[in-house]
């Protein structure tokens, strides 16, 4: 006989429930509850197979519900019982086993408990409460040793996979919502700041319901490339598993916190920077990591190139004007250096490059020596 526990806000809906699942056999109805509260409370003391769930409950939703339920008890079930079918979607990213539309018909619902049945022959009693907190699902998660994913951000974001093959999304957001996790470097971001960055033209009900279905293509995505734990909810928050990636962004911070002077860590410092952070994405949320980014590196660089022999010099100032294509010093500093070093050609180049650049499409008359 499997046990279940009935959570909707509606008594009748409840009585209702019960009654078709008497009908149909097998089950055993432990408790039923009005108040997502009391329902946790009983499951923190009981053994249940089984949650029925509504989706469209005052006060909170049964997605998020469902999460909650997901990560204390891992490996309890839950079937969505509710009268709006757009949900399916949702409902099966939070792991729903089931999806029964009201009024529910016996039919269905014997095939969904056969169904559920069937997959459990063989396995262990009913679940209890793997943790008293909301993070023992973190603990118990299997993480890989290796590295898994190597990661660009500067000029676009590219995710490439253990075998070196580039991650394709299912969905612009489902890339923007990985990107914006990661923005946040392992940091739990509450669910209603995800809304408000991610879709803040829209209504609360309508960017949940795209949450939900976002959230849905990243997680099914990093499955698909033997991640299925990187994206990881607790206490309303969501975050990103990052100990497993590499990121071109960190690799820069190492380079500006000791940047060498040879011609392999000028190379490499130079190269590293594709462009401004997350610049073909376009994110407006990234624009102030953006800047400050900009700003320290080119500090970084300014600072640099007061140190290096000519021909590193040379390669810093071209990459400080190819960031910066408006500062005047930059094109002076490299133009007193070619003319030192008796490079006519380039001196002609630069200066023509600098023309171009501030009296053709600026409109400011230059003086050249």
């Amino acid at each position: 006989m499997l046990k279940a526990v009935l959570i909707d806000d509606e008594e009748i809906a409840l009585d209702v429930l019960e009654i078709v699942l008497q009908e149909v056999g097998g089950v055993s109805v432990e408790g039923k509850f009005l108040h997502v509260d009391d329902a946790m409370a009983y499951l923190s003391e009981s053994k249940v197979d089984l949650v029925f769930l509504d989706i469209e409950m005052p006060g909170m939703n049964g997605l998020t519900v469902a999460e909650r339920l997901s990560l204390r008890w891992p490996h309890m079930q839950i079937i969505f019982v509710t009268a709006y079918q757009e949900y399916a979607l949702e409902a099966f990213e939070v792991n729903a086993f089931g999806y029964l539309l009201k009024p529910v018909s016996k039919e269905r619902l014997a095939k969904t408990l056969e169904r559920f049945r069937r997959r459990t022959e063989g396995k262990s009693e009913p679940s209890t409460a793997v943790a008293s907190g909301e993070t023992a699902s973190l603990e118990q998660t299997p993480v890989p040793d290796e590295i898994h994913f190597r990661l660009n951000l500067l000029g676009s974001m590219e995710l490439y996979d253990s075998g070196n093959n580039l991650v394709t999304w299912r969905t612009k957001k489902a890339k923007e919502m990985f990107a914006y996790l990661w923005h946040h470097d392992g940091t739990p971001v509450q669910r209603h700041r995800i809304l408000d960055d991610l879709w803040p033209e829209l209504t609360f009900d309508r960017s949940q319901a795209l949450f939900h279905t976002t959230l849905y293509h990243l997680r099914n995505t990093l499955k698909q490339v033997g991640y299925p734990h990187m994206v990881m909810y607790g206490d309303e928050r969501y975050w990103l598993r990052t100990e497993q990636t590499v990121s071109d962004v960190n690799r820069l911070f190492t380079l500006m916190n000791e940047p060498g002077e040879d011609r392999d860590a000028v190379a490499e410092l130079t190269a590293i920077y594709r462009g401004d952070y997350l610049e073909a994405d376009d994110y407006a949320w990234a624009v102030p990591r953006r800047a400050e980014l900009r700003t320290a590196y080119l500090r970084t660089l300014e600072q640099l190139q007061q140190r290096l022999g000519r021909t590193e010099r040379e390669a810093v100032l071209r990459k400080m004007i190819q960031i910066e294509p408006y500062a005047e010093t930059y094109y002076r500093l490299l133009l007193r250096d070619l003319k030192e070093a008796g490079d006519n050609v380039a001196v002609q180049a630069v200066t023509e490059l600098m023309k171009r650049r501030f009296q053709s499409e600026l409109g400011i008359d230059m003086a050249f020596e």
